[in-house]
């Protein structure tokens, strides 16, 4: 009996020592394919970039267009001068690419910038929206006549501007503060008799 029964255990003693090779085997290509399957590590790489700060080479400067000068007396070499209200404030002078004399002055607590060159186009560099119906201010003596005409924004609210020409000169008057016809006028009119011939025919 003894004999019988060892007999009988034999294959499942090989079904067994099979089973535990299959899982060993299985356990030992899982541990090997395992790092392959892994997604690997990268690492980024900088960008390409075009910003000039990156680069090791300075960008280029471009030259500023405004020059500060001293006072009025340094617009001559452009072929004429400009002068600010005579009770100003204050007031600052400087020339833009060289052919543009431009006054930046305060009168009662009001900002205007007055500026000239020898052209016939725009030099205000005032690119608002102005009301509909411009105003004119005729002036006229021996020789000379011109004609300056007044445009404001939103009615004032947001300021005025005035433009003349005369002599091949073209002049521009601006305030962005609240104002009208007569209060612009009034500040302009004692810069005109100055800087026109206006002070010395009729002065």
């Amino acid at each position: 009996m003894k004999q019988g029964s060892i007999l009988k255990k034999t294959p499942l003693i090989k079904q067994a020592s099979a089973v535990a090779i299959a899982l060993v085997l299985i356990f030992v290509f899982g541990s090997c394919m395992r790092p392959a399957q892994e997604a690997p590590v990268v690492t980024p790489t900088p960008a390409a970039t075009n910003d000039p700060a990156a680069t090791s080479e300075p960008a280029a400067e471009l030259p500023n267009p405004v020059v500060e000068v001293d006072g009025a007396a340094d617009f001559a070499d452009l072929g004429f001068i400009i002068t600010p209200h005579q009770q100003a404030d204050s007031a600052s002078y400087s020339i833009i690419d060289n052919t543009i004399a431009q006054i930046i002055f305060t009168l009662d607590g009001d900002t205007f910038t007055y500026r000239a060159a020898m052209t016939t186009q725009d030099i205000s560099g005032v690119y608002e929206t102005f009301d509909p119906l411009p105003q004119s201010l005729n002036l006229d003596g021996p020789g000379f006549d011109v004609s300056v005409r007044v445009r404001t924004i939103d009615g004032g609210a947001h300021g005025g501007l005035a433009d003349w020409s005369y002599d091949g000169v073209r002049y521009s008057f601006y305030t962005p503060d609240k104002t009208d016809y007569a209060a612009l006028t009034d500040v302009l009119l004692p810069i005109i008799y100055m800087d026109l011939p206006f002070a010395v025919c009729c002065g």
